[in-house]
């Protein structure tokens, strides 16, 4: 896929998901979501340092809501696995990537790989990480980047910290310029992306 093309299939993707986008001011105040116009610049720079690759990378939302960002990470990674503790945020996933599927068709992009791998459950759970195991192929350990929003973000640093490779990175979105210090975790880039919302981390 040229970089024109895979530009165009992103900026459409994240287009159509801003529609649906919610949050504290939203119709579902639970519910906060993540800007994939913002992902995306976010995706760009950590590509740019060597941290995803198309053929090697593994990564996780530990948080994954509708699938958005699975959807639009599988573009940069070899594995895209999204985990959602809500049953009925979960049901969203399937209507709204063949709804996404039919916009790509109508404007000839490009659909995502089949490498999205998503499951309703509890991230932090060993049942969980036994299905994903069973049908993506990979367990925690293998996993190169997680991804969160905010919420939950110190519990899920704890379950990184017990269970993930040393190495593996860690993607928060929704900080300002104040960043919390994980034990067991260096701080590789404050501001990726540049717009003051997403830190890298790295474990140590």
């Amino acid at each position: 896929m040229d970089d024109l093309l895979l530009d165009e299939t992103l900026r459409a993707i994240s287009k159509f998901f801003d529609k649906y986008k919610v949050g504290y001011e939203g119709n579902k105040g639970y519910r906060k979501t993540t800007d994939l116009f913002k992902l995306r610049l976010a995706a760009e720079d950590l590509a740019n340092a060597g941290y995803l690759h198309r053929r090697k990378t593994v990564f996780w939302d530990l948080g994954c809501g509708d699938g958005r960002v699975n959807i639009f990470m599988s573009y940069f990674v070899k594995c895209s696995i999204g985990t959602e503790i809500e049953p009925l945020i979960f049901e969203e996933y399937a209507a709204r990537k063949k709804e996404l599927e039919e916009v790509l068709r109508s404007s000839n992009l490009v659909f995502p790989p089949s490498n999205i791998f998503l499951f309703q459950g509890d991230s932090l759970s060993g049942e969980t990480e036994e299905a994903v195991r069973k049908h993506s192929g990979y367990s925690f350990r293998d996993v190169d980047i997680f991804y969160t929003y905010i919420t939950l973000h110190d519990v899920f640093a704890e379950k990184i910290l017990r269970d993930a490779k040393k190495g593996a990175l860690y993607l928060v979105y929704g900080f300002g310029k104040i960043l919390p210090s994980y034990d067991g975790f260096k701080l590789v880039n404050p501001d990726a992306g540049r717009q003051n919302i997403m830190a890298l981390y790295e474990k140590l």
